[in-house]
């Protein structure tokens, strides 16, 4: 089986080889083999929706910034900052989801975040000011934006290197399928229904996708990887929060290829998000 070693962490003082040579206390092939070819697909499925929420929240609420400026008297440009502040809460809240999920595990991860998702939702519903919204909206995505490192997590631990990629693949159509139909279904919303009704049902979402992930993700980090497995003494802290350093990951970007692709992502989402206020004024779109 290939390696998953990396040399970009070998500098830091808690790294890890890859355990999956017997470390762990299960054998290097069986420990993708804890789950049944059905038990893997329902489990692709349940992260593949997880993964398509963090796009869809902040592709569909674009499309309502002309109702929004007009039902809290504010100018389009004052409510694009909510997209600003949506999109670095993101960017935030995945590695920290990410950074807390090698310690406590993958389920816990997503147990936490869709309540904060359903409730930042339900807040951004009821925003009756600049402030309210702007606050909402950065619960409501960090809340929602581990759906995508959790779920390159969770793959990348039930399936081995070799037939990895399928799943990932439909892990990223789905998120990226949730990203296309955010404008469409978020402008139908805002111009046939309410902007407001539209964040009550995502917040009904969140909860229904947090049941979800109670009734059938099992923890699928492998035996004593975590953080918490490997506490001295026995003593699980699960009485307080451990803090862990959400930035240390960031360590990876001293890879030339993988700092190439963080710069045309980047580039891709000034694309998608800073154009459309542009368009929506030059061309005097109300919706």
């Amino acid at each position: 089986m290939a390696t998953e070693e990396t040399p970009l962490l070998a500098d830091s003082a808690d790294a890890q080889p890859f355990v999956g040579n017997g470390n762990s206390g299960v054998a290097g092939g069986d420990i993708y083999n804890r789950f049944s070819k059905i038990e893997k697909r329902t489990i692709v499925i349940v992260v593949s929706f997880s993964g398509l929420i963090p796009l869809f929240v902040g592709g569909s609420f674009v499309p309502s910034i002309p109702q929004i400026s007009r039902d809290l008297d504010l100018s389009p440009a004052v409510v694009s900052l909510a997209v600003s502040l949506s999109v670095f809460a993101s960017a935030f809240g995945g590695l920290v989801w990410s950074s807390y999920a090698s310690f406590y595990g993958r389920r816990p991860m997503y147990l936490w975040g869709m309540p904060l998702m359903a409730l930042g939702s339900f807040g951004t519903a009821y925003s009756i000011g600049l402030p309210d919204l702007l606050f909402w909206r950065f619960v409501q995505a960090f809340g929602c934006s581990g759906g995508m490192s959790l779920g390159a997590a969770v793959i990348g631990d039930i399936y081995v290197l070799e037939e990895r990629g399928t799943a990932m693949g439909s892990f990223f159509g789905a998120s990226l399928f949730g990203l296309a139909v955010a404008p469409l279904t978020g402008g139908t919303a805002a111009q046939y229904w309410s902007w407001r009704g539209f964040q009550i049902a995502l917040g009904i979402w969140g909860f229904v996708q947090m049941a979800l992930m109670y009734l059938f993700l099992p923890e699928t980090a492998h035996p004593n990887t975590r953080g918490i497995d490997k506490v001295k003494g026995g003593e699980r802290p699960r009485q307080r929060l451990v803090w862990i350093n959400p930035l240390s990951s960031l360590v990876l970007l001293r890879s030339p290829i993988l700092m190439l692709i963080t710069v045309a992502n980047t580039f891709v989402l000034i694309t998608d998000y800073g154009l459309s206020l542009v368009i929506f004024l030059l061309y005097e779109i109300v919706n």
